[in-house]
C-alpha cells in the first residue's frame, strides 16, 4: 500500500506541475472562457470514460478570441475566469479555484501515504519513531482537505 500511495503521488504531481505555473502565475494571459461543447470520450486503453470540453478563450487585455479546452467540468455556457497556457490550447481555472483544481489528483496520494505511514508508526514499536506521527497525519488530512477543496473548486 504503501508503494502505490507513494506512486500515485510522484506521478499526479509531476502531471500537474505544467498545470499549477498558469494556474498562480501572473505571466500566463488572463481572460474568460465559454465553454461552447462537451463530450464523453473512451479510451481504447481503459475501461474509464473521460469528459472533454472545448470553448472559446477572450484575452483580457486585447479582446482577440481563440479556441481552447475548456475545463472537463464545466457544462456548455459556463463563462468562467481562466489562464491560458503557453501553448495557446488550454485554458485552466485561474485565481482561488485555479490550484486546488490542478491539484485534486495529488490528494489521494497524500491521503493514502499519511493513512499508511500513521499506521506503521502507530504499531512501531520504537518510541523514537512516535515524534513522526504528527508528520505522518498531517499528510493525511492534507491529502483530504486537498481532495475536498479540490473537488468543491472544480464544481463550482
Amino acid at each position: 500500500m504503501l508503494i502505490p500511495g507513494a506512486g500515485w503521488t510522484t506521478a499526479a504531481t509531476v502531471q500537474a506541475l505544467p498545470d499549477i505555473r498558469p494556474a498562480i502565475s501572473e505571466s500566463a494571459a488572463p481572460g474568460t472562457v465559454t465553454v461552447l461543447a462537451c463530450e464523453s470520450r473512451s479510451s481504447p486503453f481503459a475501461s474509464k470514460r473521460g469528459r472533454s470540453c472545448g470553448g472559446t478563450f477572450v484575452y483580457d487585455a486585447t479582446g482577440e478570441a481563440v479556441p481552447v479546452i475548456a475545463h472537463k467540468r464545466a457544462d456548455p455556457g459556463d463563462v468562467y475566469a481562466a489562464r491560458i497556457t503557453a501553448d495557446g490550447d488550454n485554458a485552466l481555472l485561474r485565481g482561488g479555484k485555479g490550484v486546488p483544481a490542478t491539484l485534486t489528483p495529488v490528494s489521494p496520494g497524500l491521503l493514502i501515504l499519511g493513512l499508511v505511514l500513521t499506521g506503521l508508526m502507530y504499531f512501531a514499536p520504537v518510541n523514537t519513531l512516535w515524534p513522526f506521527m504528527t508528520a505522518t497525519g498531517a499528510a493525511a488530512v492534507s491529502g483530504l482537505v486537498g481532495q475536498v477543496a479540490g473537488f468543491i473548486a472544480s464544481n463550482t
